[in-house]
């Protein structure tokens, strides 16, 4: 559902750290789209495009901008670039491959015209790259996916060497002329009297400044940190759900946008991640700012959110939620079966899996050695992650409620109901009848050999999908349905691409990435020209 700018307003607050000081306002309520109250803060740079976050699609836009002879300022909230490609296992790509037609009959809800976009710049997109000096390789033969920076052996537990091409992508910035930013957060656009963006306020350890350009670019990637956010678009337990993500992606630069008079894309309701296992403890707070930027190695994160989560896993068991109830085919792939996740009670659910189930696991490459080198669910118990054990699927319900911190919720005797009706139907081979049908490329496998465990999870976020509407030049339209002049955005600050599913997330933002800073190059370099 497409979302209105009013009522984006009615549930988002501003940017915690900027706009409430600017506006003396807390809330977006009551804003219009009139240009924004001019900003008395020192002026400390002056550029041709500043580009608002360092993520992968941010890397893109600043290096295009700086190729094309740009003077470019990249402010990133934190002491790294790469963002939450950080954590990504590395291999990236138009997911249903690069040929329009065949990619949209499989994503259907997409948008016909961006999604057009990135396929086919796709291939062009991995040429620049390459030219650039940072490595890639194929995925397989004909797969439009690559590995950043090629792929690791696999006693080295990551599959590609991520970070390093993050951080290369980042230097090779640098060495193009450009200025990056660490540790400062973009907060506020300045516009002029005709509401054309000017450049934007940020903010760093010494407080916080203006920036002036010709153009700017939004960067900043989702909003799945703001749990208001992740309550009014995706459910009423969403903010209990895990942000599998960098801990600064709070829908700064919508909001921003929105403050200008920006217009919101369709979206918003879906989104990207897989399973967390829960409780959440034992990442020790790395979804804190002050817990990842102390992280030393990124590659213990990558474990974290997606090494040890279900993604993998989950169509070889089932799932039952708080009533001891299945409510969705495992087999329709981890992203699906996660949204469906986070709209059950408490954003919660239950991978149930037995001796038998977990055999096929510890024998499958795929969901052990090539993401963590080792058996997953052995992995899990060693990281600090509940996994509840018994020798039946009774004694499995009467330890779930006793020693899952919300135990009590849970209906035990529906769960081995739940269980023995699936068994019935797998042995028979007629899963796909159920009233909650199992289908997938795993065929259906009755639990019954004893050990059973039981993984609690909460619905993750990875991705959202719902942003600033934009065209095809990445340009921000306005609620006048006119693009903002100056100001441009790339997804997952941008949104409206994807629906559903996912299939082009870190594809989509590099390849809009990239067009979005030669295309705010071209308008800067006009603008210059004009002021001569």
């Amino acid at each position: 559902m497409e979302q209105t700018r009013r009522d984006f307003i009615k549930g988002a607050g501003l940017v915690a750290a900027g706009a409430a000081a600017f506006t003396g306002v807390t809330a977006l309520a009551g804003c219009s789209s009139q240009p924004a109250e001019k900003t008395a803060f020192e002026t400390k740079h002056e550029c041709d495009v500043v580009v608002a976050g360092a993520g992968i699609g941010g890397l893109a836009a600043a290096v295009s901008a700086a190729e094309k002879g740009a003077n470019v300022i990249l402010v990133e909230a934190s002491q790294h670039v790469g963002g939450t490609s950080r954590f990504a296992a590395g291999a990236f790509g138009p997911r249903f491959g690069a040929e329009w037609e065949a990619a949209y009959a499989k994503a259907p809800m997409s948008d016909p015209e961006l999604g057009k976009l990135v396929c086919d710049n796709w291939g062009s997109y991995v040429e620049w790259i390459d030219g650039l000096g940072l490595t890639t390789e194929e995925l397989a033969p004909g797969s439009p996916y690559v590995w950043m920076g090629g792929k690791r052996p696999a006693e080295e537990g990551s599959k590609s060497y991520t970070d390093e091409y993050l951080q290369q992508f980042g230097d090779i910035f640098v060495e193009k002329g450009g200025t990056t930013l660490l540790g400062t957060r973009a907060i506020k656009l300045l516009t002029d009297d005709a509401g054309a963006v000017t450049g934007l306020v940020a903010e760093d350890a010494e407080g916080p400044f203006a920036i002036t350009a010709k153009a700017v670019i939004l960067a900043t990637g989702g909003w799945q940190c703001d749990k208001e956010m992740c309550t009014k678009y995706i459910g009423r337990h969403a903010d209990l759900g895990q942000a599998q993500c960098v801990p600064y992606l709070d829908g700064s630069g919508i909001k921003m946008g929105v403050e200008v008079g920006a217009q919101l894309s369709r979206s918003f309701g879906s989104y990207y991640g897989h399973p967390q296992p829960w409780p959440m403890t034992y990442l020790n707070g790395v979804d804190t700012p002050e817990g990842y930027e102390a992280v030393e190695n990124v590659d213990d994160v990558h474990i974290l959110y997606y090494g040890t989560t279900e993604h993998s896993i989950q169509s070889m068991g089932i799932y039952v939620n708080t009533e001891g109830k299945r409510f969705v085919n495992e087999g329709l792939g981890s992203s699906l079966v996660n949204q469906e996740v986070m709209q059950q009670h408490m954003a919660r659910a239950y991978l149930i899996l037995d001796e038998g189930v977990r055999d096929i696991i510890r024998q499958t490459p795929f969901c052990n050695a090539a993401v963590i080198g080792g058996d997953r669910i052995d992995h899990m118990i060693e990281k600090g992650m509940t996994v509840v054990q018994a020798d039946s699927i009774e004694e499995l319900g009467a330890k779930i409620v006793a020693e899952t911190a919300d135990g009590v919720s849970f209906n035990a005797a529906n769960m081995a109901a739940t269980v023995a009706a699936y068994n019935e139907a797998a042995a028979a081979g007629t899963a796909e009848a159920l009233e909650v049908p199992h289908l997938g490329t795993v065929p259906a496998t009755p639990l019954s050999t004893p050990p059973f465990y039981a993984i609690p999870v909460v619905g993750g976020i990875m991705a959202t999908f719902g942003g600033l509407k934009i065209n095809t030049d990445t340009q921000v339209i306005g609620t006048d349905a006119q693009p903002i002049a100056g100001l441009y955005a790339v997804p997952g600050a941008a949104g409206g691409i994807m629906n559903g599913d996912y299939w082009c997330v870190m594809s989509g933002y590099s390849v809009l990435g990239r067009l979005s800073g030669e295309v705010s190059t071209a308008y800067a370099q006009s603008a210059g020209s004009a002021e001569k």
